[in-house]
């Protein structure tokens, strides 16, 4: 019987393995994973700082899972060291595990600017289940937060905090929030949004200096504006973890470099999610580990399978504000196309990006009834040309094109 060995229980190993075990009943495997807890949503943690759900709910498998499909969860166990010429790996307690395949789905780490003071009590990361626990415990007795980052988990996670009663600012480096998601007039609507809830945001902002003796109590930054705030959470992108394979002779450049079926450099070793660097991208979204762990899995198990790239998708969760951007939405180079609504309220904002005569990239913020429609018209490419006067239009309906 083959044995096949997962090191990493994200989204892309679960979802590997879960495949795996589709194709094959018979086949062995076990997935390692350096932290306590079973599969869970790293997109529901800033739910979870907020109070809204329990910790448990953040689960998307729970430890029976890997019973009932016949998976060996070993919680708790870092590997230390890969032998790709023995097919062995090592755990940190010198435990050794032969394997014929295996998947590296490692993940990634919060990017950490080189900020001065950064190593003070209250400066956190928010990446993983312990992250929030140390986050909610500091944040009861510090209630001026400022989060790093207008991004996603960024954006999201200053609600979660506002939600639990503290005075939150938003700090971003570029001209607007969500920078690789919106547009100039997508992100000042999405602004005013995030700032009607309470969150204060301050763009343009480069972080220089936390203030303070061992303790959080400011954030100088480089213009020498200064933010007052006693506790820093920091949301500025993701450093792949790739120490194992490169110590192990796998070719790496920012990420685990992998073919179109997530093989390495070296045969029966695969990678996926977001370690995994393909065609020279990282993609670091759900969304896309998903596939990616999909695509792995069935090559793993024997089913040929191609990958040709995701889509970028992302959708903000945050009550009361409906965003989704998919695709190109700040086109470079010729032969693009912008359709533009914008509703009187400021609170609405349509885009498509054209592109010889297909959807090739929306952002759908306010109104966001269409998101499943305008998703299948890009990933189709259909041809919307002899519509594209109606697209934007409010009483156009999008479906009867597909």
């Amino acid at each position: 019987m083959k044995k096949v060995i997962i090191i990493g229980n994200g989204v892309a190993g679960a979802t590997a393995a879960e495949v795996i075990r589709k194709n094959n009943k018979d086949i062995s495997i076990s997935i390692y994973s350096d932290e306590p807890y079973p599969f869970y949503s790293r997109i529901k943690l800033p739910h979870f700082l907020g109070d809204e759900i329990k910790q448990e709910d953040t689960y998307i498998y729970n430890a029976d899972w890997y019973k009932e499909k016949g998976i060996e969860f070993y919680p708790r166990t870092k590997i230390k060291k890969i032998e790709p010429d023995k097919k062995v790996i090592i755990t940190e307690k010198e435990e050794k595990a032969e394997y014929d395949k295996l998947l590296l789905a490692t993940g990634s780490t919060n990017f950490v600017p080189p900020i001065k003071g950064r190593e003070k009590k209250g400066f956190f990361t928010l990446r993983i289940i312990r992250d929030v626990l140390s986050i909610k415990e500091y944040s009861l007795k510090n209630k001026k937060a400022v989060l790093i980052g207008g991004g996603l988990l960024g954006l999201e996670a200053a609600r979660g905090l506002r939600v639990r009663g503290l005075d939150v600012t938003v700090v971003e480096f570029f001209p607007r929030l969500l920078p690789r998601q919106l547009d100039e007039k997508g992100g000042k609507v999405l602004q005013r949004l995030i700032e009607k809830i309470g969150i204060k945001v301050v763009l343009n902002a480069q972080s220089e200096e936390v203030m303070g003796g061992d303790k959080v109590a400011g954030l100088k930054l480089k213009d020498g504006r200064m933010v007052d705030c006693d506790l820093i959470i920091i949301s500025a992108g993701i450093t792949p973890r790739i120490e194992l394979a490169k110590e192990a002779g796998i070719s790496v450049n920012k990420g685990i470099v992998v073919n179109e079926r997530f093989e390495t450099n070296i045969k029966g070793i695969y990678a996926a999610g977001d370690c995994a660097e393909f065609q020279g991208r990282i993609y670091g979204l759900w969304t896309a580990s998903t596939e990616q762990g999909t695509i792995a899995g069935n090559n793993i198990a024997g089913v040929d399978t191609i990958y040709s790239g995701t889509t970028p998708s992302t959708t903000l969760k945050i009550v009361g504000i409906d965003l989704t951007s998919i695709g190109v939405v700040n086109p470079e180079g010729e032969g693009f196309k912008e359709l533009i609504r914008e509703d009187g309220s400021n609170e609405v904002y349509k885009k498509l990006v054209i592109k010889d005569g297909k959807i090739v990239g929306a952002i759908l913020l306010g109104d966001t009834k269409e998101v499943r429609t305008v998703a299948k018209l890009i990933k189709n490419s259909t041809d919307v040309s002899k519509f594209e006067d109606k697209l934007t239009d409010s009483k156009f309906d999008l479906k009867g094109i597909i």
